[in-house]
């Protein structure tokens, strides 16, 4: 299924940030979106906070660390959607910025 946007986060070790991106990713007010989050060889628990989440939109990807940009590139290369947005991982969105 095609989404209109997919969102690209590149992480790397941020279990204590990443929660907040996600957050307000699914506060958006428009909805047709996926969420990719790219996670770059993270050692902590990122992939557990994000494995919580259950809304089918947020997928979770790991690689081996290659650095950010790699990791970007990783997500547009799966990424569904029409048109690509980037968040970073210690970062959050407005409710309208998809909108």
């Amino acid at each position: 299924m095609q989404a209109f946007f997919s969102v690209i986060i590149p992480t790397y070790n941020r279990a204590g940030l990443i929660g907040k991106a996600i957050d307000s990713v699914l506060a958006q007010t428009f909805a047709d979106w996926e969420l990719l989050i790219i996670d770059d060889g993270s050692t902590d628990n990122t992939r557990q906070i994000v494995e919580a989440y259950t809304d089918r939109r947020v997928k979770y990807i790991y690689q081996e660390n290659a650095e950010r940009s790699a990791a970007r590139n990783n997500g547009v290369a799966q990424a569904a959607g029409k048109y690509i947005c980037f968040l970073d991982s210690d970062d959050y969105c407005l409710p309208d910025r998809l909108a």
